[in-house]
């Protein structure tokens, strides 16, 4: 069985065997989607399946100019999901600076390739990062390349649905969950020396009635001269996402709350 095929990309339901010998599908089949499934980004989805991560890919999660999101199956039969940084599409001056002063990261000239493997990398090591200091975020398995597994978080009502993000959700608790956003910023800042720099509900999924972080390839250390704009720019971003759910927060009020060790 293949890896890939149209219906997959487009999203269909049918799941489909990764291909045994985890060898490269014909040209015509590399052609279907050039801007995600590269050779090269076909290669790297082989070794993981070879390596156990991925045993099945099926319908798309999201969409976006810099990744797609996949829901795959690892040899164990877990539910996962596959993240695949676009190689062609993204924005790279965009992305160097966020990358440009992080002591954890070095690129160098302008290969694109390797800037977004180093962007990969960077959202790797961040989840892991604020996971040790008890942020809700999903678990990383492994980052190979421009290519991210991870936990594939799920809706309370059916965990084949991907979870929903915050701005859909119908929050009876809003106050409660705002609350916990706001710890998760404080531990974020103080604990982990993170900022998640790009933080609003179109990067928080509700989750086993949790809010759950996600999307953290441009957090930045807190030492990085431009984490506390970055910060201000969170905190506004709450603020008003807040408001769509009739919670009023306060900018200096919030502010202290995440400086607050």
């Amino acid at each position: 069985m293949n890896i890939l095929d149209k219906n997959i990309i487009k999203g269909d339901n049918d799941i489909r065997k990764l291909e045994e010998t985890k060898r490269l599908k014909s040209v015509e089949d590399r052609q279907v989607s050039s801007e995600v499934f590269d050779n090269a980004t076909l290669k790297v989805l082989y070794k993981l399946a070879k390596l156990g991560y991925i045993n099945q890919l099926s319908g798309v999660i999201s969409t976006g100019k810099e990744a797609n999101v996949l829901k795959g199956i690892d040899d164990n039969g877990n539910i996962v999901a596959v993240k695949i940084y676009r190689v062609v599409t993204s924005d790279f001056k965009k992305i160097r600076t966020y990358i440009d002063g992080d002591p954890r990261f070095k690129t160098h000239g302008n290969n694109k390739r390797q800037i977004i493997r180093e962007w990969t990398y960077k959202e790797f090591k961040n989840l892991g990062r604020l996971a040790n200091v008890g942020v809700n975020v999903p678990e990383v398995f492994v980052a190979r390349e421009n290519v991210l597994v991870m936990e594939y978080l799920y809706s309370d009502e059916n965990k084949d649905k991907a979870a929903l993000p915050l701005q859909k959700s119908v929050l009876n608790n809003a106050e409660l969950v705002f609350d916990k956003i706001i710890e998760f910023m404080n531990l974020s800042y103080n604990k982990a020396g993170l900022v998640h720099g790009d933080l609003s509900m179109y990067n928080i999924l509700m989750s086993k009635k949790q809010p759950y972080i996600i999307d953290l390839s441009q957090g930045t250390l807190t030492s990085h001269p431009i984490s506390r704009s970055l910060l201000d720019r969170d905190i506004n971003n709450i603020i008003n996402n807040a408001k769509r759910f009739n919670v009023n927060l306060d900018f200096e009020s919030v502010k202290n709350r995440v400086l607050k060790t």
